[in-house]
């Protein structure tokens, strides 16, 4: 965290909401690309990091340690998709989605039921690391997680993932 993000954290604690809307602002790219690759639905990813956001705003008087920002901002951006995805299992894909998977020799209900196999911190770590590209270590912070335990639950998603697309491509 730079310092004029500790400075912003710090303002917006303190009830400033321009120095939030400037940490919004920062951060949201990165919130709504984690919440549009966990639920595969813009209207759902906008609905995701907005109550993240408010909800943050809120709590932010709560925060313990500005340096923390980042992954507790995640966090709570991560909590809000589970939620959301929790109560609405219909959750639909990308449009191009299902040209690329028929390519590939998968319709999208088929790609949907390989997602199904990953519980919620697997389908995270997936989504983020595969999706969004972010490394362990930044996982790790961002889900409160230790960075052994980001690397167990890919690599644990992933032979899911490729059992579960064995017998597909037998």
């Amino acid at each position: 965290m730079t310092d004029m993000e500790w400075a912003l954290v710090s303002q917006a604690k303190k009830g400033d909401a321009h120095a939030f809307a400037l940490l919004y602002e920062k951060y949201y790219k990165d919130l709504y690309r984690f919440a549009l690759c966990y639920l595969k639905n813009t209207a759902q990813a906008e609905d995701a990091v907005s109550q993240a956001v408010l909800k943050a705003y809120e709590k932010l008087p709560n925060l313990q340690k500005e340096t923390s920002f980042k992954s507790w901002l995640f966090q709570i951006t991560a909590n809000e998709c589970k939620m959301l995805f929790r109560n609405n299992k219909e959750v639909s894909l990308p449009e191009d989605f299902e040209q690329q998977t028929t390519e590939e020799g998968y319709s999208e209900p088929e790609i949907d039921d390989l997602l199904q196999v990953l519980n919620d911190d697997e389908r995270m770590v997936i989504t983020l690391s595969v999706f969004s590209g972010y490394r362990s270590t930044e996982i790790s912070r961002m889900l409160t997680m230790r960075p052994g335990t980001v690397r167990s639950l890919k690599s644990r998603a992933l032979d899911k993932l490729r059992t579960a697309m064995a017998p597909a491509m037998s």
